[in-house]
């Protein structure tokens, strides 16, 4: 999922990258999506005991750090095309953009398994309740974005599309998913991120408020990429 391409192709990129062989790359992608879900594991454990008093480790975190971690990998993703282009020296982050974002959208996806058949099945509330239906669609649907973005980031789709078209299906529809997906976040967690600026209480805010405040410093990244552009024309 090359989410937000600029001149080069993914093998291009590579190359550039001192020519890092895929497998680390996807080494490098799938050990930060490890290390982000277990810190996520860890991270609502001790702010479940200062917020209820208990300590207690089930599915329902994981689920939560599961999502907070999708998050971070998109963003991270697209996070880096804005980190290139204005840094100086080799454009080296481009390398990893696309891993980062597929790793992403299994994360991703398996959030959304768990969430909808793994905790009912063990008994647990779903992190997405009956009155969060509008988060719920939003979800699913930036979850087919990024599925079609995997699908249209292979070899085969850029030589149906051509370049220029491959480029700016996966840029916009990146960011366009990348809304979405913070949104869903919001949209379930509004409440909480609210009573922590009025209350601080628990002292640990969520850690999906760190994730979309990521993911919207990704999104401000693309936009001041965009106007330095059109000043250069």
């Amino acid at each position: 999922m090359n989410i937000s391409p600029t001149k080069n192709g993914p093998g291009d990129n590579d190359a550039k990258n001192g020519g890092r062989p895929v497998r680390r790359l996807w080494f490098r992608a799938s050990a930060m999506a490890a290390a982000a879900v277990a810190f996520g594991c860890l991270y609502f454990f001790i702010r479940q005991y200062l917020k209820d008093g208990i300590w207690r480790f089930d599915l329902s975190l994981v689920n939560k750090s599961l999502g907070v971690a999708a998050l971070i990998l998109l963003a991270l993703s697209m996070f880096l095309t804005g980190v290139a282009y204005f840094s100086r020296g080799p454009a080296r982050p481009l390398a990893f953009r696309k891993y980062y974002g597929l790793v992403g959208f299994w994360v991703g996806l398996a959030h959304g398994a768990v969430n909808h058949i793994l905790l009912p099945a063990a008994g647990l509330h779903p992190e997405i309740k009956a009155g969060d239906r509008h988060a719920e669609l939003i979800g699913l649907v930036a979850l087919a974005v990024f599925a079609s973005m995997a699908v249209a980031s292979t070899a085969w789709a850029r030589r149906r599309l051509g370049g220029k078209k491959w480029r700016k299906l996966l840029r916009y529809s990146g960011y366009a998913g990348l809304v979405l997906a913070a949104a869903h976040a919001g949209l379930l967690k509004w409440s909480s991120w609210t009573k922590y600026f009025r209350t601080f209480d628990p002292v640990m805010p969520s850690l999906s408020l760190f994730a979309a405040a990521f993911a919207a410093v990704a999104i401000l990244l693309r936009l001041a990429v965009w106007y330095s552009e059109l000043r250069k024309k």
